[in-house]
């Protein structure tokens, strides 16, 4: 792709420019930013464009806001090899992220097949979380990862990771009472034990007790992650259990983490607007998007940004815990930095009126009036066009 100016956009979240700021971001044909100024005053006649001659492509975008490139932290996109997984293509720039995360699809068994036939087959970037489990989810939830001690092997696993530290940058293990069984806290340690001695952050999947929240958060320390924060499981919802609420606001300031990870079965309008209201914001917000909520009640990443801003969080708190939050968590430097010679990786989007009646986890349905219209997903020189899949009408009759 050759060089490209993206005129007349909007700064948000972007190192060194103030909320709102107008800019004309250009990048070379390197995928490099060129260069972050204010617009140039346009010149007469109407339709000449600064600077054009310094560059192949010029886009109008029209006011609309520049953020650093979306990232989905909770997605399975292991096409093929595991049942929940969907393409990876439905996960990424189309609807404006520029880097997905993998949240424990593989385990050491069948990762390097994640790494050989999706992650270097892929036209955008992907990560991953390492499941605890050997053989990670291959068929869950039809079949449980973790049936026995067999699927365990903390060796076999810190190998893996060691090979693969470019794409793995967490440990995942399912804490629910479906996934552990009579196993009880025993596969939690197991999966700590091995990222601690790696010095990578544990993710952690929520759901029914047990374990209850309060022996996961005895376990959890700085920089490890609750996903699936906003479940309404009742043995773990936030606005159910007295205390969880000042103790998990406890954490968030000594540095855990806690992700939306909405999924199929994991996101209460209620609990979020509890904890929201209590001031316990999530540290990320991600998707969990697999083949049984890709067509509702997830479908993408903005339409769940989108239902954040219906619970209470702003738009600029929204972008900022899909994009730089989730950057920090993966320790990835200079994520989507406008200053010249940092990669390009924005995320172009509106922040439109309507009125979508959308569904949480468990059914409860939520007007939403401000919508995230994504427009463009820019990953170097290449500028992709975004979007909703709610857009095509799927989520209004839901």
């Amino acid at each position: 792709m050759g060089s490209v100016l993206l005129r007349n956009g909007r700064a948000m979240h972007l190192d060194g420019l103030r909320h709102g700021a107008a800019i004309d971001l250009g990048i070379g044909a390197d995928g490099r930013v060129a260069s972050a100024s204010p617009p140039a005053a346009r010149p007469a006649p109407r339709d000449a464009v600064p600077l054009a001659a310094d560059f192949e492509r010029v886009i109008d975008l029209a006011g609309a806001w520049i953020s650093p490139a979306w990232i989905d932290l909770h997605v399975h996109c292991y096409w093929g090899a595991t049942w929940l997984s969907i393409r990876p293509e439905l996960v990424g720039p189309a609807t404006g992220v520029g880097l997905a995360v993998d949240c424990g699809s593989a385990g050491e068994a069948n990762f390097q097949g994640f790494r050989e036939f999706i992650v270097e087959r892929s036209d955008f970037p992907i990560l991953a979380h390492l499941n605890i489990s050997t053989i990670g989810l291959v068929a869950a939830n039809r079949v449980c990862e973790l049936p026995g001690p067999d699927v365990l092997d903390p060796e076999r696993t810190a190998a893996c990771v060691e090979a693969n530290r470019d794409l793995i940058k967490g440990v995942k293990v399912r804490a629910s009472k479906t996934v552990l069984g009579h196993w009880g806290m025993t596969p939690v340690h197991v999966a700590k034990a091995t990222a601690r001695a790696l010095g990578l952050p544990l993710v952690v999947h929520i759901g029914d007790a047990p374990p209850t929240l309060d022996e996961l958060l005895d376990l959890l320390e700085p920089g490890d992650m609750i996903t699936h924060c906003f479940t309404g499981r009742i043995t773990n919802a936030l606005d159910r259990q007295p205390g969880h609420l000042r103790r998990v606001r406890a954490r968030l300031d000594e540095g855990l983490w806690i992700d939306v990870g909405h999924g199929q079965g994991s996101f209460s309008y209620r609990t979020a607007r509890h904890a929201i209201a209590a001031g316990v914001l999530p540290s990320t917000i991600s998707t969990d998007l697999h083949n049984g909520n890709i067509a509702g009640p997830v479908w993408d990443m903005p339409t769940t940004m989108s239902k954040m801003l219906a619970v209470g969080m702003t738009v600029e708190d929204a972008v900022e815990r899909s994009s730089a939050a989730p950057a920090r968590f993966l320790r990835l430097e200079g994520w989507g930095r406008a200053a010249a010679g940092a990669p390009a990786r924005f995320t172009v989007f509106d922040v439109a009126g309507g009125e979508e009646r959308l569904p949480d986890s468990y059914g409860a349905v939520a007007t939403i009036r401000r919508l995230f219209e994504p427009r463009y997903t820019v990953l170097g020189a290449e500028v992709r066009p975004a979007g909703r899949r709610t857009e095509s009408g799927t989520a209004a009759s839901a």
